[in-house]
This record gives structure tokens, C-alpha cells and sequence, in this order.
């Protein structure tokens, strides 16, 4: 399968020698979902705007197969002052047909709310459809899903996947919620300052380094039914 994206040897330093990447190296194939994972302050988000151009690698390399990739980033990053319904947002921002990729993301009926009345899932939503009405190859969705209830996260990643299944591209998504990294991802990448360890979601599963940093993430969590997943 063909790569759509290779780092090598990928290391940033904001302070002489405190390195928050260090020698980060894998590749994404076409049409993948990755999950990234990691613990706070363990350099997932640098990597990201690392890969888009908006941090610079102290050293390493980052071969893009393609030049449509696109960023979408965390909710407390985003800025959702404009004075804008999503109408005139997607009009001003998105390509022809952005109504689609509305309805493909869900958010649709929202055409004539205000982008500041918008919650934060709701505007990140709107993001990808801009996003995917410019046709990209590679989606980088940056904890998307913080400060989302468990039920909206799975609707969130059953999105996703069908997202993927339609337009074919790639998706690397950002989460904390191991449960669904697990059970949607085609591959799962480790990071803690470097690349802990990787591959298919079952293999890391068993991995000890993984064990040893996610184990107590790694119960299983209880809705307010009482009923355990």
C-alpha cells in the first residue's frame, strides 16, 4: 500500500536541550485511520503542527505524498469569534459542494447559526466539512473529542469511520479514550516524547510498555446506567 506520509528521525527542541520529539520516525499509509497516543506533555500535538509546517523540526524529515493535508485542532485552540452564520463560514472558506461534507459530518441544519453560538464539537464539525470540501488527502483531527460524554465520542469515531469508507483518505486522530482507539483504529502510534511503541491496535494492546503507561486507563469505564462496557 502506498505511504502518504513518512517522518524520520523527527526531533523538535523549544529549549536547548529539552527535546519534546526525539527521533520519531513511521509512516502512514493511504487510506488508514491512526490513532495517537500519549500521555499529557508527550509531544502529540507538536508532531501534528510539526507535519503541517506550523512548528520546525530541530532535525528529522517529514516526506509528504501529498500536499492536501489539513489540521484541525484542539477545541481551546480554535477561535470562534467570527461574525459569521456557517453559511457565510463554509461560502467563504470551503470549496463547491461543502454541503455535502456538512451533512456527512452531521451539522448540516446548523447553515444559519452564528460560528461563536456554535459549541465546540459543533464548530470542529464544520472544520472537517471545510476540510473535506477541499478534497484532502490527510486529516490531522487534534483531540477533537475533549470534553465530549462517552456517547458522543463514539458517535464522533463511527463518523470517522465513515468519513474514511466514503472519501478513502487518511485520518490520524488524537484521543484519550483507549477503549475506542482500540476498537476503530488500523493502527496505533505511542508517543512519549518519542515513539514507544506502535503497530495494529491488538498488538499494542499486548505491548508492556503500553501496559506500563496506559494501564489504568485500560478498566473499563461505567455509564450513569450502571451498566459496564
Amino acid at each position: 500500500m502506498s505511504k502518504i506520509l513518512s517522518v524520520t528521525n523527527l526531533t523538535v527542541e523549544f529549549s536547548k536541550g529539552v527535546k519534546v520529539l526525539n527521533n520519531v520516525s513511521f509512516e502512514i499509509e493511504e487510506g488508514s485511520i491512526v490513532s495517537l497516543i500519549g500521555l499529557n506533555g508527550t509531544g502529540k500535538t507538536t508532531l501534528l503542527k510539526s507535519i503541517v509546517g506550523l512548528v520546525a523540526p530541530t532535525s528529522g524529515e517529514v516526506i509528504k505524498h501529498s500536499d492536501k493535508i489539513f489540521y484541525i485542532p484542539q477545541k481551546s485552540d480554535l477561535n470562534t469569534s467570527f461574525p459569521l452564520t456557517v453559511h457565510e463560514f463554509c461560502e467563504l472558506f470551503g470549496e463547491k459542494g461543502y454541503r455535502e461534507y456538512l451533512e456527512q459530518t452531521h451539522v448540516l441544519s446548523l447553515l444559519k447559526r452564528k460560528i461563536g453560538d456554535l459549541s465546540g464539537g459543533e464548530y470542529q464539525r464544520v472544520l472537517i466539512a471545510v476540510a473535506l470540501s477541499q478534497k484532502p488527502d490527510l486529516l490531522l483531527l487534534d483531540e477533537v473529542t475533549a470534553g465530549i460524554d462517552v456517547a458522543g465520542e463514539e458517535s464522533f469515531y463511527e463518523m470517522v469511520l465513515e468519513i474514511r469508507k466514503k472519501y478513502g483518505i487518511s485520518i490520524v486522530v488524537v484521543s484519550h479514550n483507549i477503549h475506542l482507539v482500540i476498537k476503530n483504529a488500523d493502527k496505533v502510534l505511542c508517543l512519549a516524547g518519542h515513539v514507544c511503541c506502535t503497530g495494529k491496535p491488538k498488538e499494542v494492546a499486548e505491548d508492556q510498555v503500553f501496559k506500563s503507561i496506559f494501564g489504568k486507563h485500560l478498566q473499563p469505564y461505567v455509564h450513569k446506567h450502571d451498566h459496564v462496557h
